[in-house]
């Protein structure tokens, strides 16, 4: 698949600018997108930050990448493209067969992208449906001032905010902070007293943010119904409308199952409150 190219510019009036963004004090006038604009203003999945330190330990990784790879598909997956952690979470995203959108401190043309090394992460984020976002145009390069002003998008954007491992000082405890003064939900993965890297999630549970022991956590607090009780069928179905809704005919494209089967599985799907349809289109409820 070609690397989407096109970067567009939305201001808060247009139908693509999110609505939960727009919730915030300090939402920015205009968002730059690579990708898909149209997938960030009909997404209907839950929307989950997962941030946290550019130098992880084996158990960060490890944590991060079980949580998200669990998460994938359920959710949009959120984080800022950065070393470490953030970096895991896209990369886990992606392995599971998720959406994953990077919001960046820099413009969003390959020459900027920022750090460099992750060039191509941010293609395969690209290519397979996600989204590049930020509020610097083209040629604008790393500046250090951008990144905690990229937090509070992060936050906004968001759901839920997860801080999987974090020193004491750390970008991703800004991004939990601004979660918690816009209203949004903090949790944070426990670990070690005596390691460094778990001092951040440590005291924001000690604050009282929701202890995630398991993806589980996360997918009860945000209403997600996983599909354990689905058959494969209906599972794909399903996944297949989490992302933005779709006509029968595109969903018969995209599972590539016989019409009748389509129709049947939708049937089903609406009959437990899954789906539902508006304006000829289908889409995910939970």
């Amino acid at each position: 698949m070609q690397v989407a190219t096109d970067i567009h510019k939305i201001t808060q009036e247009s139908i693509n600018y999110p609505a939960v963004l727009k919730e915030i004090p300090d939402a920015p006038e205009v968002l730059y997108v690579r990708g898909d604009v149209s997938r960030l203003g009909q997404n209907q999945l839950p929307v989950i930050a997962i941030v946290g330190t550019r130098k992880p330990t084996a158990y960060g990784i490890q944590v991060t990448h079980k949580l998200v790879s669990q998460l994938a598909g359920k959710c949009v997956v959120v984080s800022g493209l950065a070393y470490g952690v953030d970096a895991q979470a896209h990369e886990s995203a992606l392995g599971g067969g998720g959406i994953t959108w990077a919001v960046l401190g820099t413009g969003l043309d390959d020459e900027s992208i920022y750090p460099t090394k992750n060039l191509q992460l941010a293609h395969k984020i690209l290519n397979a449906g996600g989204l590049l976002i930020s509020e610097y145009p083209t040629g604008m390069p790393a500046l250090p001032h951008h990144f905690p002003a990229r937090n509070r998008i992060i936050a906004g954007l968001s759901d839920k905010v997860v801080v999987t491992e974090a020193p004491e000082s750390s970008g991703a405890l800004i991004t939990a902070k601004l979660a918690l003064d816009y209203n949004r939900e903090v949790l944070a993965v426990p670990g070690s007293i005596f390691g460094e890297m778990s001092v951040g999630p440590n005291q924001l549970i000690a604050e009282g943010a929701g202890v995630v022991k398991t993806h589980r956590d996360i997918l009860d607090i945000v209403g997600v119904v996983e599909q354990d009780n689905l058959t494969e069928e209906q599972g794909l179905v399903y996944k297949t409308l989490m992302p933005v809704p779709k006509f029968l005919d595109e969903l018969v494209r995209e599972t590539r199952l016989p019409v009748h089967e389509v129709n049947a599985v939708l049937t089903y799907l609406e009959m437990r409150g899954l789906v539902g349809k508006r304006q000829g289109k289908f889409m995910a409820l939970k």
